[in-house]
């Protein structure tokens, strides 16, 4: 009865093992903190965001004057494509592209290394419906949202940074790990 008991024990140990065989959720979903979109599995945008300039002040009820578009955009194809524009759902503001925005060639991601893909002005809110449009992909829409620019860049640092939490009074602030 002992043997028959432990046989089957193993086997269901064994079997719980396996549930999980060639799926692993963290391998697909990008770890970031920007707005990720895929566009016939062929061209993806990865962690767009808006940030205001700095000294700007960022306000969810009035427009900033300018804010960077950051993102990078990668292309899975075999042939080049093309981000032709990039439009404020709505028509709440307007999108000016820098000149490297332009040709996504295969294997080159663009926007990568903190350049920006354009200015936006004109927009309100802490996020922000925006329509990619490419010439071979077709469009894609991203709910990008807008960074106030205190704050650390969405990429995060390279090394550890502590962030002070605030003390309750008459107690000293404490020092832990940003994450």
């Amino acid at each position: 009865m002992k043997r028959a008991v432990s046989c089957a024990a193993i086997l269901a140990l064994a079997a719980t093992g396996c549930t999980n065989i060639g799926f692993d959720t963290g391998q697909h979903l990008p770890q970031n903190d920007g707005a990720n979109a895929d566009l016939k599995g062929v061209v993806h945008v990865r962690n767009a965001y808006l940030q205001a300039a700095p000294g700007q002040a960022t306000s969810p009820t009035s427009p900033a004057s300018e804010q960077t578009l950051y993102a990078v955009v990668i292309n899975d194809g075999d042939k080049p494509d093309q981000l032709q524009h990039i439009t404020v759902e709505g028509g709440g503001g307007t999108v000016q592209l820098s000149g490297a925005a332009a040709d996504i060639r295969p294997d080159q991601p663009v926007g990568a290394n903190q350049q920006p893909l354009g200015t936006v002005t004109g927009v309100r809110g802490t996020s922000v419906p925006m329509i990619f449009t490419f010439r071979d992909a077709g469009a894609v829409r991203v709910i990008v949202p807008v960074k106030s620019n205190t704050s650390q860049s969405p990429a995060g640092s390279a090394g550890p940074t502590t962030m002070t939490t605030p003390a309750a009074p008459g107690h000293a602030p404490r020092h832990s790990p940003a994450h």
